[in-house]
């Protein structure tokens, strides 16, 4: 792959300098390095285009723009690259405003999906089984979700262990539901981290202990996720659970969760 890059850049007349070499250039400021791979790009390798909407999502090497990014992604996308195909998917999901389409996240979800794509696999089954997108679909969505969790897919492996634990398109098994929730939770997944620090405060299949649900709580937190950020403030709010209260933490938390709108945080 890396031989046909370099005769790539001699086709087109530049330095034989690997693609990711010319983009931790750019993102360091080099605009010859953007130039190149923008070069590359615009000659319809796959990579660079790849490539160029990363440096777009991220800002770095490139101006921040979701739609620029989008555009890049959708033509390294049409070249069957899965990894831009699924995130073409992800800004058609998460965006605000204009570029949001859940159909075509669906669509591009599914390209990539059908590629081995683990992360795809599960971001698909997940609209599938909430109705994102289109109409919901359990037992196909669960068919996504259990390929993306036999390939060790965190994301997978937390939306199979839910349907389990609420004996949802298979018969409930709590057992089976905490294993696979605990892998995901410990993969680094902020949702399962959330759902086992619950798991752990009512006793759900794993040991009760409210040390245990407070740091995967605090982990959950710690990664953005609003849900987690939402409880963790209220519990310093009350000082429940072994915790001391602390209004300064509690507020701390609560804003967290509401400036991504997070309408339970809302004070």
């Amino acid at each position: 792959m890396r031989a046909a890059l370099a005769l790539l850049f001699v086709a087109f007349g530049v330095a034989a300098a690997p693609l990711d070499d010319l983009a931790r250039q750019a993102a360091r400021g080099s605009a010859e390095a953007k130039a190149q791979i923008e070069r590359a790009a615009g000659g319809g390798d796959a990579y660079a285009e790849y490539l160029m909407g990363m440096m777009h999502i991220s800002g770095k090497g490139a101006e921040q723009s979701d739609s620029q990014a989008l555009e890049w992604f959708l033509r390294a996308a049409r070249r069957g690259r899965a990894d831009a195909q699924h995130n073409a998917a992800v800004i058609y999901e998460r965006t605000d405003g204009s570029l949001k389409d859940p159909a075509a996240a669906r669509r591009w979800y599914l390209a990539a999906a059908k590629q081995g794509f683990a992360r795809s696999q599960a971001k698909l089954g997940a609209l599938l089984l909430d109705g994102v997108g289109g109409a919901a679909n359990v037992d196909e969505g669960k068919q996504w979700v259990e390929k993306a969790a036999a390939q060790g897919e965190p994301y997978g492996r937390y939306r199979l262990g839910m349907l389990y634990l609420e004996g949802r398109g298979v018969e409930r098994n709590v057992a089976t539901a905490a294993k696979l929730i605990q892998q995901a939770a410990e993969a680094g997944d902020r949702e399962a981290r959330y759902n086992f620090a619950l798991m752990h405060g009512t006793g759900t299949g794993v040991e009760k202990s409210d040390a245990m649900a407070m740091e995967w709580l605090r982990k959950s937190a710690a990664q953005g996720w609003p849900e987690a950020q939402t409880l963790l403030g209220t519990i310093y709010g009350t000082g429940q659970y072994g915790v001391k209260r602390d209004d300064k933490l509690a507020v701390m938390w609560l804003r967290r969760a509401a400036v991504q709108g997070y309408a339970d945080a809302e004070f």
